[in-house]
C-alpha cells in the first residue's frame, strides 16, 4: 500500500498540491512505523503517533482546500489512532522522566521502594497500552483508515480554492493559526488559578504544534520565515510539554505519596519529588514567557 508520489509543489502552483505532497510524505512515514510497532521497537510508538498528528493537523489547518468528507472522518480516525498510541507513549515518557529524577537524588533521600513503584506502575501502564495499540493495528478500523488515507492522498477531492497559488494561500493559513495560538496564550495569562493556567497552557501547546505543522506544510513554497516559525513553534511546544509533564508527574506522585502510609511505607521521597516537579513547572512557565516575547510573526 503506497500512494503515487505527487508532483513537487511550486510557490505559484496550486495550494492543493502543497497539501497533498505533505500528506503523502507523512502517510509513508506512518506506514514505515507499522512493522516497527509490531516489533515493539522503542521509538516506534512516538514516530507513528507524530505522523498521525501531522496529517490530522494539516487537514485541519488546510481544510478549506479539500471536500469536508471524507477528510473530516479521516481526521476523526487519526485522532482515535493518535489517542491510542498516546497512552503508550505517555507512559514511556513519564517513566523515563521520573526514573531520571529519582536517580539524581542522594541515596539517603530515596526512602522505600520508590524506584520499584515507578517502574512497576508505569511499565505496567505501557504494556497494557501497547497491547491495546496492537489490537487496534490488527483491527478492521485501522485497515479502513489506511484505505481512506491512501484514497485521500491519491485523490484528495479538492475544492475550487485548492487551485489558488500556494505561497499566499499558505501564508493566510499560517496567520490564522498564529492568531489562534495568540488567543490561547492570552487566555493563559488571564487565568485565575494555577490549575486553570495549566489547562490553558496545555491548549496553547496544542496550538503551537498545529502552527508548527502548518508551517512545515508551507515550507516548500515559503522559504522566507518558515524555518524561523517552525523553530519558534517547536521551542514553545517543548517548553509547554515540559510544563505539562510536570503537571502529570505531580498527579502520580501525589497519589503514590498518599497511598504509601497505608502500605506502611515512608512518603517523604514522593513529597520531595513533588516539590522538585513544582520547581520544574515554574521554570517552564518563566521560559515560556521569555520564548513568547520573542516569538516570530508570519512574514
Amino acid at each position: 500500500m503506497a500512494a503515487k508520489q505527487p508532483a513537487s509543489p511550486k510557490p505559484g502552483g496550486p495550494v492543493g498540491l502543497l497539501l497533498q505532497a505533505y500528506l503523502h510524505g507523512q502517510f509513508l512515514a506512518m506506514l514505515a512505523e507499522d512493522p516497527r510497532m509490531r516489533a515493539n521497537e522503542a521509538d516506534a510508538v512516538h514516530k507513528m503517533r507524530v505522523s498521525t498528528r501531522r496529517m490530522r493537523s494539516a487537514l485541519g489547518s488546510y481544510r478549506s482546500f479539500v471536500a469536508p468528507e471524507p477528510a473530516r472522518e479521516v481526521r476523526d480516525e487519526l485522532k482515535w489512532l493518535a489517542g491510542i498510541l498516546g497512552e503508550a507513549r505517555d507512559a514511556q515518557v513519564m517513566r523515563s522522566r521520573l526514573d531520571a529524577l529519582v536517580a539524581d537524588q542522594p541515596a539517603e533521600l530515596v526512602m522505600g521502594p520508590v524506584q520499584q513503584r515507578i517502574d512497576q506502575e508505569l511499565l505496567g501502564e505501557y504494556k497494557s497500552a501497547h497491547t491495546v495499540a496492537m489490537k487496534a493495528l490488527n483491527g478492521v478500523r485501522y485497515l479502513r483508515l489506511l484505505e481512506q488515507l491512501e484514497t485521500l492522498v491519491t485523490a484528495p477531492g479538492f475544492t475550487p480554492k485548492a487551485d489558488r497559488p500556494a505561497a499566499p494561500s499558505a501564508g493566510r493559513m499560517l496567520k490564522r493559526d498564529r492568531k489562534r495560538l495568540h488567543q490561547a496564550v492570552r487566555e493563559a495569562r488571564r487565568a485565575r488559578s494555577e490549575e486553570q493556567q495549566s489547562e490553558f497552557l496545555h491548549e496553547a501547546r496544542k496550538d503551537a504544534k498545529r502552527l508548527r505543522y502548518a508551517a512545515e506544510v508551507a515550507q516548500p513554497v515559503r522559504t522566507k520565515g518558515s524555518s524561523e516559525l517552525i523553530a519558534g513553534a517547536e521551542h514553545l511546544q517543548k517548553i509547554l510539554g515540559e510544563h505539562q509533564d510536570s503537571v502529570v508527574s505531580r498527579e502520580y506522585l501525589s497519589r503514590w505519596g498518599a497511598g504509601s502510609s497505608g502500605a506502611g511505607q515512608n512518603g517523604f521521597t514522593y513529597g520531595l519529588l513533588h516539590a522538585l516537579e513544582e520547581e520544574r513547572g515554574e521554570r517552564a512557565r518563566k521560559r515560556f514567557r521569555k520564548a513568547w516575547a520573542g516569538f516570530p510573526r508570519v512574514v
